[in-house]
């Protein structure tokens, strides 16, 4: 359906409707036909995007109808994976899970192994919104199965940050920790440098959250590694701060001073100034006045 993927306004969508809604008052004559229901689905998705959530359910409803007579299965599916959206729209999440798993049904009986991923992301998102946790995770688990058998790594690693978002609510970090690692293995899969960045940065955040800081310290690196040889200056800069922090921790306060500084030498020259705050903050507590700070960072700029 165009109308699905074009970005209209406000004014367009409500001139659009009216020509849509005189269409089908025209087709309405001839019959509920093949015709009319595309129409009618056509004027539904409009008046969803509108937020008339009432008229919008109701013709859905006569779509899912005629889709039923004509034991058309893939229209089923179609008309209740939208009317699943558009319950989740309206707050009404049992309902929309009660759609999306009808959709589901029909879709893993057809082997619709897009679709199937698609309905029961759908279900997940229901249920955390239900704070319904442990049904969330059991339906991201399966989800996330069905995506690794198919080799579909962007769709797994939504599920996967769906399932870290669960057990950090719950602070289950060993659970966290894993689910990071799988998330690591599919971003290098994929070669998304930042996603490997993020998931070598987290690992170290939970190392530390841990008191694990040597592990910390090793995760940060090599998070800061791939951040200095993809040149992501941003990346570069927390990562070093991160590694700092660890070592401060370990009592190994020449190098935490190290890494504070080389830093803030290159948040300098970007003039990132949250992080200039920072990272200044972080050496004045080492015991550096701001005289000092300057002087070691001339010291930088030698080499």
């Amino acid at each position: 359906m165009s109308i699905e993927n074009s970005e209209l306004t406000k004014e367009e969508l409500e001139r659009l409707l009216e020509q849509k809604l005189k269409n089908v008052s025209e087709l309405e004559k001839e019959g509920i036909d093949s015709n009319y229901v595309q129409e009618l689905a056509d004027l539904a998705l409009i008046q969803m995007q509108l937020e008339q959530y009432s008229q919008s359910e109701e013709n859905y409803l006569v779509c899912l109808t005629y889709f039923k007579k004509q034991k058309d299965r893939l229209g089923q599916a179609a008309v209740c994976g939208v009317l699943a959206t558009l319950y989740l729209k309206k707050n009404a999440f049992q309902k929309s899970i009660e759609f999306y798993r009808e959709a589901f049904n029909i879709y893993h009986q057809l082997n619709q192994v897009q679709e199937q991923i698609t309905c029961l992301k759908g279900i997940g998102n229901n249920y955390i919104k239900l704070h319904k946790l442990d049904d969330a995770c059991n339906t991201f688990l399966e989800c996330s199965a069905i995506c690794s058998d198919n080799n579909d790594i962007y769709n797994l690693l939504d599920c996967l940050g769906n399932l870290i978002y669960i057990h950090e609510i719950s602070e289950e970090w060993d659970i966290v920790f894993e689910l990071f690692k799988k998330s690591l293995k599919a971003f290098k899969e994929i070669n998304d440098a930042k996603g490997v960045i993020t998931s070598y940065f987290n690992l170290g955040i939970i190392e530390k959250k841990r008191k694990n800081f040597e592990e910390a310290v090793r995760f940060f690196k090599k998070g800061t590694n791939i951040a200095i040889d993809s040149n992501y200056v941003e990346s570069i800069i927390k990562g070093l701060s991160y590694v700092g922090e660890a070592l401060f921790y370990i009592g190994r306060k020449h190098e935490a001073k190290d890494q504070f500084l080389k830093a803030l030498h290159i948040a300098n020259n970007i003039n990132a100034e949250n992080a200039m705050i920072q990272l200044r903050v972080l050496l004045q507590s080492l015991g550096l006045s701001d005289s000092e700070i300057l002087n070691e960072l001339r010291n930088q700029e030698k080499f």
